[in-house]
């Protein structure tokens, strides 16, 4: 007999999908038999929320579903978070829930929430399994969560139906590859307005975002930009696509509402927008450009719709292949000579010195940055130490910089690093986070010790929520709710087994992290900073 519990596994098999994360309760017995038996792997984690932040890091760096499961009622509620992270970063997740059973409601109310109407405004959409769904739904969803803008979808399902015989299936799926990968090419029409445009503009600019992925069509980008001599600003999401080291890289916007390449940005008389989503951006749109926009992009200009002068909606490796030959004539300041001035000008730029015994954030992104292999991958939690690691992190790889940049969730970074650590079979991993992140994920260090994937956690220690201090010191209010007290972050790496350093200074941070290269194993690095120097730190006054 094929259950509908063997259905849902199955189908998640034949997506390509090899690992699920998550937390189960006693309604996802029989799916956790079928995870079993079908021969998948199951990382348990210690809250839902990294479920579902692990499998979209997953979803990010193999190109394939992420799948979080838990259970009903408090576990779907907290893995809320998780969800709408993936909603906003566009991550192709299935979210996999327990459900109490039809049978028993309404009389029946311990637990009983309503999960689709919940959940419904965070994900593509939410169903609910049955054994005359269960084969043409789960094709549906697996397939809905990559067509077009990419994003999560919710399934539940009650135990006492899992259990039950599945229904032959009633309709075919069209032969279409699940993921959307076959081409879909931009109108001719659209695609001559921005030819003619590009060929007329003397100050183009490349915006390349989100959407990049999963196409990755790097070197497509390259020979644009070259071809076009045309500064790249990524969004955070973006980061290595053009090596930050290539000479058209100009950096990083999205952060802040006055990231500094915005410099840059407002120079432009044409913005060619690449996989670009304003779901990244603090400032919004409307407020940060006046040059004419062309959109490119697999999904449609909505959400918002953005004033364009031509609009490529399709797979985009070809579009930029075609616009590459549009090679007009740049300004002579232009492409290369003004990243290059851009540059110096931000290198000039002096940091207040840190306190005694103390460390510049900067340093320690630096120390880590020395040391590390190009390709390595980083992620980053959320806080002030967030938006200067995306300003300052120079990615050499392409989807080697993650980070939960539409939502913005704390206690995303060390999860994410660990999820991703797997999905490149082991090898070493970076997540920068602040102390009061990793507070909110400590217990995930268990599936570092577990899984042994040799992460190596960077914990910027300032006792506070310092983004918010900062706010609050920028308003001009007093210092309150915002500092905290930090226990031994050493004695914590020891329960876990796991190395530890406490460092003040460039040279003890490097070689915390080459010993830890060294042996190809987990490291917690307690970094001693002074905030002075983060890019949200009010300028002191005299």
């Amino acid at each position: 007999m094929t259950t509908v519990a063997d259905v849902i596994i199955q189908k998640i098999a034949d997506a390509g999908v090899d690992t699920i994360f998550g937390m189960p309760g006693g309604e996802n017995v029989f799916v956790m038999d079928a995870i079993r038996a079908h021969g998948l792997e199951f990382v348990l984690v210690h809250n839902e929320s990294s479920a579902v932040y692990m499998a979209a890091a997953y979803a990010r760096i193999t190109g394939q579903i992420g799948v979080a499961l838990t259970t009903l009622g408090p576990g779907i509620m907290n893995a809320a978070a998780g969800i709408g992270h993936a909603f906003l970063d566009r991550a192709p997740v299935v979210i996999l829930s327990a459900k109490m059973w039809d049978q028993i409601l309404p009389g029946h109310t311990h637990q009983v929430l309503d999960q689709s109407a919940i959940i419904s405004p965070m994900t593509k959409a939410s169903f609910t399994l049955s054994p005359d769904n269960v084969y043409d739904t789960m094709k549906h969803a697996l397939r809905l969560t990559k067509i077009g803008c990419p994003g999560p979808v919710h399934l539940q399902v009650s135990k006492q139906v899992c259990e039950k015989e599945a229904d032959p299936p009633r309709m075919k799926l069209l032969s279409a590859a699940l993921d959307g990968s076959f081409e879909i090419r931009p109108s001719h029409a659209e695609l001559t307005k921005a030819y003619q445009a590009l060929s007329a503009s003397k100050r183009p600019v490349l915006l390349v975002g989100l959407g990049l992925e999963p196409e990755r069509p790097y070197e497509q980008l390259k020979e644009l930009a070259e071809a076009l001599n045309a500064p790249v600003i990524t969004t955070p999401k973006a980061k290595g696509a053009l090596a930050a080291d290539h000479p058209l890289a100009a950096g990083t916007l999205g952060i802040t509402r006055n990231d500094p390449v915005y410099e840059v940005l407002a120079e432009a008389d044409l913005v060619l927008g690449i996989g670009f989503d304003v779901v990244e951006l603090v400032l919004p749109w409307d407020q940060t450009q006046a040059a004419d926009l062309i959109w490119l992009a697999p999904w449609a200009n909505v959400d918002p719709v953005l004033p364009a002068i031509a609009e490529l909606v399709g797979t985009m490796g070809p579009a930029m292949q075609q616009l590459a030959d549009s090679v007009g004539q740049t300004a002579p300041d232009w492409g290369e000579q003004r990243v290059t001035r851009f540059k110096e000008s931000q290198a000039a730029k002096p940091l207040p010195e840190p306190a005694e015994g103390r460390m510049r954030p900067q340093a320690v992104i630096q120390a880590v940055q020395a040391v590390v292999p190009h390709d390595t991958l980083v992620t980053t939690d959320v806080g002030a130490h967030k938006i200067m690691t995306s300003l300052d992190w120079l990615s050499r790889s392409p989807n080697s910089f993650l980070l939960s940049n539409g939502l913005s969730c704390m206690g995303y970074g060390v999860p994410a690093a660990i999820a991703a650590s797997l999905a490149k079979n082991k090898r070493p991993t970076v997540a920068i986070t602040g102390d009061g992140g990793f507070a909110m994920i400590s217990g995930e260090l268990n599936l570092i010790t577990e899984l042994k994937t040799p992460v190596i956690i960077v914990i910027m220690h300032d006792a506070a929520l310092d983004l918010i201090r900062a706010a609050q010191n920028r308003s001009g209010k007093v210092t309150y709710g915002t500092e905290f007290t930090n226990p031994d972050f050493q004695k914590i790496a020891e329960a876990y087994n796991i190395r530890s350093r406490r460092v003040t200074t460039a040279a003890e941070c490097q070689a915390a992290v080459v010993e830890a290269l060294d042996q190809n194993e987990a490291m917690i690095i307690e970094a001693m900073i002074d905030p002075v120097s983060y890019p949200t730190t009010p300028t002191p006054t005299n």
